[in-house]
């Protein structure tokens, strides 16, 4: 009892394994059950409406053996190669083989003997010796085709004639069955009702076969609900090789549904470009707006900066320090208002103006704001100049991100390196940190959850990575990204 208890959960699991089984394969065989019985009823309606083609009484006048298409083919089955061999030497040197010969290869040898020295055979020498000659094809085959002429314009005796092959062009039923392939007429030999050769379906029953062209089956099929086709496909239900399925039905309903999904879907990307363009364009108004309004004060403040620096020497120690963060607020807002005239000027194929400076002066200006190791590649001498022509308003304010980025979220010492190699010819700047820069999945992950349940609000106003990547590109250089240790990039073309 308790053996039971303990096996049966196992037993009802592979019962509800089977029963779920059944199911899902109940609509299939039904639709596949629905298609058998619709396949019957066509055939038994397309049997009545075609004519015999060729009766079975005519089949069974010839040979079976020699109906089929294996029949061109050497007898292995009873034969050696090496007595086929043989027989090959006999032919060609005309002369008996001094080898022991079984008696079916001597039936063999006495035949190409014969032929090889034109001397006719006897047709009752061919209904006393087997149909299929060793070598392939049968006896009345190879002996109408070496005596050629013979036939040409005399009618085959008839116990010759029903021992040629069906691919033979003097047999009786050849004219009647050209059209049908060997591998059909194999197929309707070993029984199978139906075979479809070259959009010509060839039926066979008990008074023989019978072809319908398409124009007469096609029309049918339809009829019956049926899609024929001999191509491999999936099919629902095959037979021989037939591949039946349901027709495909388009209703109107349904292309008019296509119809307007297409439409819909057309019309969502439409409109979603023209809130992109239509935001892009309102950003860009924005800015431009900003740089136009920003002229008068930033031009006020320049003189009020003027004004006070003629008094400069009278003003007091703390007043004249809050004058140069003054001059130098003054001058950064002078930058970003003509560099923003710059950048809303420059088509999106254009490239950012750049203005010839000394490098090793800009790597100065950069070190003096932040305090990071310098290193350039190669080592040039301090007293010799590097001018280059670059961006370097854009390509700053780019540092300065990388370096905020760097101090706020990375680990360990900050590092700039700065390279110019000569092929290609690339200036190529890297911001780097001891820490591990985040994947980004788990960047957007964060980004997510600071969305949903915001911690902390950011302490500055950094353009971010995907900008200083759009001013990269904007400049045609790419910012590229290193993980193991962080490592930001800057590549940009000289």
């Amino acid at each position: 009892m308790g053996l039971n208890l303990l096996f049966r959960p196992r037993i009802f699991a592979r019962q509800r394994g089977c029963c779920l089984t059944a199911l899902l394969l109940l609509p299939t065989s039904a639709v596949a059950a629905n298609l058998q019985e619709r396949w019957q009823q066509f055939y038994r309606q397309a049997w009545q409406d075609a004519e015999i083609t060729v009766t079975q009484a005519a089949l069974s006048t010839y040979p079976k053996t020699l109906l089929y298409s294996d029949v061109r083919y050497p007898d292995f089955e009873r034969f050696s190669w090496t007595e086929i061999q043989l027989l090959w030497q006999v032919r060609n040197q005309c002369q008996p083989s001094a080898a022991n010969l079984s008696p079916a290869l001597a039936a063999a040898e006495t035949f190409e003997l014969a032929l090889c020295r034109h001397q006719p055979l006897s047709e009752s020498w061919f209904r006393n010796h087997a149909l299929r000659h060793p070598a392939g094809n049968s006896y009345a085959d190879r002996y109408v085709n070496h005596f050629k002429t013979r036939f040409a314009n005399t009618p085959i005796p008839r116990d010759l004639a029903t021992r040629l092959t069906l691919n033979h062009p003097r047999h009786p039923l050849y004219p009647t069955l050209e059209g049908l392939s060997e591998t059909g007429r194999d197929a309707l030999l070993n029984g199978n009702r139906a075979y479809l050769d070259q959009a010509v379906l060839w039926l066979s029953g008990e008074s023989g076969w019978k072809s319908l062209p398409a124009a007469h089956w096609q029309p049918l099929a339809q009829q019956f609900g049926l899609a024929i086709s001999d191509e491999a496909q999936d099919c629902s239900f095959r037979y021989s090789n037939l591949c039946l399925n349901e027709p495909e039905t388009k209703s109107p309903a349904a292309q008019i549904a296509l119809v307007v999904t297409v439409i819909l879907l057309l019309l969502t990307l439409g409109y979603g470009g023209y809130q992109r363009l239509r935001q892009r364009k309102e950003r860009r108004f924005i800015l431009q707006l900003l740089t136009h309004e920003l002229r008068t004060p930033i031009t006020s403040l320049g003189l009020t900066v003027e004004m006070f620096r003629t008094e400069f020497d009278a003003l007091p120690p703390a007043a004249q320090q809050a004058l140069w963060r003054l001059m130098s607020d003054h001058q950064r807002l002078t930058q970003l208002t003509e560099a923003s005239k710059d950048y809303l000027g420059a088509r999106p194929s254009q490239s950012l103006p750049r203005q010839p400076a000394d490098l090793l002066d800009w790597l100065a200006h950069i070190a003096d704001k932040h305090p990071v190791t310098v290193q350039c590649q190669p080592e040039q001498d301090p007293t010799q100049e590097l001018e280059l022509a670059l961006p370097y308003y854009w390509l700053t304010l780019c540092v300065d991100n990388l370096i905020r980025n760097a101090r706020q979220h990375g680990q360990g010492e900050i590092t700039l390196e700065v390279s110019v190699s000569a092929q290609p010819h690339i200036l190529r700047i890297i911001v780097g940190d001891q820490g591990c820069f985040p994947s980004g999945l788990r960047r957007f992950y964060r980004r997510v959850l600071q969305t949903i349940r915001p911690t902390h609000r950011p302490d500055n106003m950094g353009i971010g990575l995907d900008i200083v990547a759009r001013l990269m590109k904007q400049m045609g250089g790419r910012l590229i990204l290193r993980r193991h240790p962080t490592r930001c990039i800057l590549e940009l073309p000289l």
